[in-house]
């Protein structure tokens, strides 16, 4: 019972519920003072988030400069290609089963969003600098660092302060942010239940959700097959090797916290510790397919129902690169990673507050899911470079023993 209490998961869906049940009973001023705890949260996190995205940059270039060259291009290419490719088939999806299931604009839906309930108190905080300058100020660094000569101390001490930094962000992470996340989720969706809009949002929703499920079940599926020329043995033999990492994502709704089981997964599937150790680390974080298409599917259905309507190819195709780069800066914990991509949404789609505060809060609804999604295509991409590099490239990491 203790250790179901402490579950994430579980947490979440306790505040979700306590929060459908008391927004029709408490008094306004309860929902002002937890919408506060909400909002100053996020001052709080939106104050720390470049540093964070500078301290993980930073540390995963030095990182990868183990291994050879071309493995790390094609590691490179390959997780912008598939991020892009993912984003593209949400969109098409989007295009034509959106209209099938009848999502439309729904006169007003917007209108529930735009609440009259104001924080109890405001809390905000300067921002020092924006993410998009954090992350060209790490990969910069991290690029000129990286050519330095090894017994450098200028590398070795750079080195050391971006392990220090990175641990203490994801220390921060694991005893602050991530316990807090259920407060946060309960002041905003307090919010959202006194103003009746949460069951607005899951009546016009549910379509979608399924709709999302349903295509990054499949899009998975196929992506293994894919890595495995669609051998139907070698593709669910596979699929049953990652399953355990993709499970534990989806409990802890971290990519981060699963990459043991997934680097022991990666393996098991490769024969190859050297390579696991390199892939597993370097994609972790970037490559995340389940997030590329529930973030998008979930993007087009409210830009239809707020009757914005979803964009044109050439927009779509701006949004994609500039989300391929917001996803570089990612850290995997727990509703961390659509923070970065809000922006990208605002800017390129148009989206109004109201949207990014609806988003965010289907975000973390589905974000299990999402993991789960992200994990298991972590696997299959693990799998599908490491063919290609035995292939075309020169294999210089060592195989382990049998």
């Amino acid at each position: 019972m203790l250790a179901l209490l402490k579950s994430l998961p579980f947490q979440l869906i306790l505040s979700i519920t306590l929060a459908f049940g008391l927004g029709e009973i408490v008094s306004l001023e309860i929902v002002r003072f937890f919408f506060a705890l909400s909002s100053s949260f996020v001052s709080v996190l939106l104050l720390l988030l470049p540093f964070m995205v500078f301290a993980f940059i930073f540390r995963a270039i030095l990182a990868l400069e183990k291994g050879s060259g071309i493995l790390l291009v094609m590691i490179l290419i390959g997780v912008t290609l598939s991020n892009a490719i993912a984003l593209f088939v949400s969109y098409g999806t989007a295009q034509i089963f959106l209209p099938a299931l009848k999502v439309g604009q729904c006169v007003g839906f917007a209108d529930h969003f735009a609440s009259k309930v104001t924080p109890l108190w405001t809390f905000s905080l300067p921002q020092l600098f924006d993410t998009s300058r954090a992350l060209l100020a790490g990969i910069v660094l991290g690029l000129l660092v990286s050519f330095l000569e090894e017994k450098s101390p200028l590398k070795k001490g750079s080195k050391a302060f971006s392990v220090t930094v990175s641990d203490k962000i994801t220390l921060f992470l694991q005893k602050i942010f991530i316990p807090l996340l259920p407060f946060y989720v309960f002041g905003f969706c307090l919010k959202l239940s006194y103003d009746d809009a949460l069951v607005h949002l899951f009546t016009h929703y549910g379509r979608v959700f399924v709709l999302s499920m349903s295509l990054m079940l499949t899009y998975i599926v196929l992506f293994y097959a894919v890595a495995h020329k669609f051998n139907l043995s070698k593709t669910l033999q596979s699929i049953k090797t990652f399953l355990p990492a993709g499970l534990t994502g989806f409990s802890t709704m971290s990519t981060a916290a699963t990459m043991p089981v997934t680097l022991d997964c990666a393996e098991r599937a490769t024969g190859n510790r050297s390579y696991a150790d390199l892939v597993v680390p370097s994609t972790g974080n970037v490559h995340m397919l389940g997030d590329d298409l529930t973030v998008t599917m979930t993007a087009m259905a409210l830009l239809t129902l707020c009757g914005h309507g979803m964009p044109d190819l050439y927009t779509f195709l701006v949004y994609t690169g500039a989300f391929c780069i917001a996803k570089f800066s990612c850290v995997g914990i727990p509703g961390a990673s659509v923070l970065v991509v809000l922006p990208v949404l605002q800017e390129f789609l148009g989206f109004t507050p109201e949207m990014v505060s609806m988003l965010t809060t289907i975000y973390i609804l589905q974000d299990p899911f999402g993991t789960f999604g992200n994990v298991m295509g972590n696997g299959a991409f693990a799998e599908g470079i490491y063919a290609l590099f035995k292939r075309f490239g020169k294999q210089k990491t060592a195989e382990n023993p049998k």
